[in-house]
């Protein structure tokens, strides 16, 4: 197979032409101003996606759907439509791949950068901290169900915006629990059994909402319910399997579950009530936001200042790096740490010499 782009849709140049083998994960149909068909798509490697677009004539002559495998040839071109540097594909041919022995799809869907061993690893050993009973039973119940466990490690944890993925819900949600798991340290009044096992189950339901095909696909489980009415009916499942489990905790823990989007609007049966719940939200929230953004800025391949506008963020976002200070890369840590070392020790010189006067005025 000819493998001129694949895997490194994020090198694409304007100007450049391109014949090679992407994956369709977007497929719209619009028409011209004088009612003629044409598409908008977006193809997809490992590396990235691009927008593409099928005019009237290359269209007539190709049939594919979203989830295919195609063979395209077209230039790479700036979206003038777009704000900021937007490339995109003006597609002059495009074939179905029918024949799919020689396709890789690793090379088609994206992974997280991350070592998944030590992902498993740390989140293994958060639920091995678990002090209450019944909370590390319930999560003893998913992870060492073997099916479950390598559907967590190797799901997405959305389609497009946040760690969209394989790895992308692992990653995504051993980070909320670091986070929560920080914060019980610092607000003494959050129970840390409790939000630690609620930060490691809110998104479970993910593992049914999504999944993998050449592309990351919405079930129609995923459709039909959604993650968050999925994952609360898992975890009630499990935890009815546990003899004795305690009602207030059940309770909370799946509130946890029912209020993590923290809005009706946004998905949650219910908004957060407890204390555990709104940290929970909070963090899920921010964690997403920085996810989508890291992928907005790698998509953009250092090419523009600012985004287009992002639909989640509702606003453009500034891209360009922060210029370096004085124009030197790096700060002299020495010089600084030798500074602070100097002014701490003219403090402490005064300090005790202000401690020998007052000693001295009261003896006289």
């Amino acid at each position: 197979m000819d493998k001129q782009y694949a895997n490194d849709i994020n090198s694409l140049r304007t100007g450049e032409s391109v014949d090679s083998t992407f994956a369709v994960s977007r497929k719209t149909l619009k028409k011209t101003k004088s009612g003629d068909d044409y598409c908008l798509i977006c193809l997809q490697d490992k590396s990235g996606s691009i927008d593409g677009v099928i005019w009237p004539e290359a269209l007539k002559k190709t049939q594919f759907e979203v989830g295919d495998f195609v063979k395209i040839k077209g230039d790479v071109e700036d979206n003038k439509y777009a704000e900021g540097a937007k490339k995109q594909l003006k597609i002059t041919q495009l074939k179905k791949v029918e024949d799919k022995k020689d396709i890789e799809y690793s090379d088609f869907i994206r992974m997280t950068k991350k070592n998944i061993d030590e992902m498993i690893r740390e989140m293994e050993s958060f639920i091995e901290s678990i002090k209450n009973i019944y909370l590390k039973k319930l999560l003893n119940l998913f992870f060492e169900d073997e099916k479950l466990r390598n559907q967590f490690f190797n799901s997405s944890a959305a389609v497009q915006y946040h760690h969209a993925y394989i790895g992308g819900l692992l990653e995504h949600t051993l980070a909320v629990t670091k986070i929560c798991d920080w914060l019980s340290g610092i607000y003494e009044n959050l129970n840390r059994d409790l939000i630690v096992s609620g930060a490691i189950l809110h998104d479970i339901g993910k593992i049914k909402e999504y999944k993998l095909d050449s592309t990351i696909k919405i079930s129609d489980e995923g459709r039909l319910l959604g993650h968050i009415t999925i994952g609360y009916g898992m975890v009630l499942e499990k935890i009815n399997e546990i003899k004795g489990f305690p009602e207030d905790l059940k309770e909370r823990l799946l509130h946890i579950i029912l209020s993590h989007h923290g809005y009706k609007e946004f998905g949650s049966p219910k908004r957060p009530k407890i204390l555990e719940a709104f940290v929970v939200f909070h963090v899920d929230n921010m964690d997403a936001d920085v996810g989508g953004f890291n992928i907005v800025l790698e998509e953009s391949g250092g090419q523009a200042d600012w985004s287009v506008f992002l639909k989640n963020f509702e606003r453009s976002v500034l891209l360009r790096e922060l210029k370096p200070l004085n124009g030197h890369h790096d700060i002299n840590i020495e010089s600084t740490e030798s500074n602070r070392d100097n002014n701490r020790n003219k403090l402490d010189s005064a300090n005790n010499l202000k401690k020998d006067n007052t000693a001295q005025n009261e003896l006289f």
